[in-house]
């Protein structure tokens, strides 16, 4: 009944939460209901015994997007006009037939996902029975592993092709110290620093080498060494370049080339694409996807084409 009445709150605030963030006038208080709403989907996947999801959500939807965009709205007051008094007349007229649009799309789907029938045999099931094969012991990463290796590569290919998006539309560029708070020199931020990063370093690596038996991999790992890199820029520590380095570049193609070439070696051998041969191979390629991942997290926040250290 409590285990109810707890879902139930969370479900509620979720869309409440929801409505408040497309529904605010202050473009920065829609900013703000937007990371809370991340966290409460944290908690809803937490509540639905997925704790990957619950950590990728705590940190990528809440954290290092919020971040994105709390940094955003600070490059529109510095730059740029402010427009966050309120909604344009259209898109208040807009407003109404997308979110009815949005939920009969949502229904539409729920109700064919009701309507058909339980097969037998689900990737669940069958990646319990060959977890000693594809050579870990938890079931989500003997899952990802073995039926989503098509869509955690093209995830990775979205994360580059969004890096060079923002690269081809950045139409004007000043290096030097990112937008953000006066980076004075104080004891305390630089205690902190020596503290916070190299323990988002450490767990980083738990999370890739856990992921195998437990909640974890890649992605988790990856942002939270990217959440890291995110306090080194904005307390000044790393400031933005004016050109990538040759290691920053083959930093952001590591992972989806690792992983391309991991699979078509297997492929060249008589395997099926992408079949990771062994437990080497899965750590290779997850700690390249991680290396990549967190790097350009921290890029796309400086939206800069490199960083280098501050003088």
């Amino acid at each position: 009944m409590i285990g109810l009445a707890i879902d139930s709150v969370l479900a509620l605030g979720i869309v409440w939460m929801a409505l408040q963030t497309v529904r605010s006038d202050s473009l920065f208080q829609a900013m703000l209901m937007f990371i809370v709403f991340g966290l409460l989907m944290s908690l809803a996947w937490a509540r639905l015994h997925a704790p990957d999801l619950a950590l990728a959500e705590a940190a990528i939807g809440a954290g290092i997007t919020g971040a994105l965009l709390l940094v955003t709205w600070r490059r529109l007051q510095v730059h740029g006009p402010d427009d966050s008094n309120g909604p344009r007349l259209m898109t208040r007229w807009l407003a109404l037939p997308i979110a009815c649009a949005s939920a009969l799309l949502v229904i539409i789907i729920g109700w064919t996902a009701l309507q058909l029938p339980a097969v037998p045999g689900t990737a669940g099931e069958l990646t319990l029975q060959r977890l000693e094969d594809i050579g870990v012991s938890n079931p989500v990463t003997g899952v990802l592993l073995g039926f989503r290796a098509y869509d955690t590569l093209m995830e990775m290919a979205v994360l580059l092709a969004a890096w060079l998006g923002a690269r081809a539309v950045a139409t004007e560029f000043r290096p030097g110290v990112l937008p953000g708070p006066a980076h004075a020199e104080v004891p305390l931020v630089g205690a902190l620093l020596s503290l916070v990063v190299p323990i988002s370093i450490l767990v980083a690596v738990y999370l890739l080498q856990a992921g195998g038996s437990a909640p974890g991999g890649a992605f988790q790992g990856g942002a939270v060494l990217a959440a890291g890199g995110v306090l080194l820029c904005l307390t000044g520590r790393l400031e933005a370049a004016a050109q990538a380095s040759a290691l920053e570049r083959v930093g952001v193609i590591l992972g989806l080339a690792v992983f391309s070439l991991t699979g078509l070696i297997v492929m060249a051998t008589g395997g099926p694409m992408l079949a990771l041969p062994g437990v080497w191979a899965i750590y290779l390629v997850e700690t390249a996807l991680l290396l990549s991942i967190a790097l350009t997290l921290v890029l796309l926040f400086a939206a800069a084409p490199g960083l280098r250290r501050a003088p």
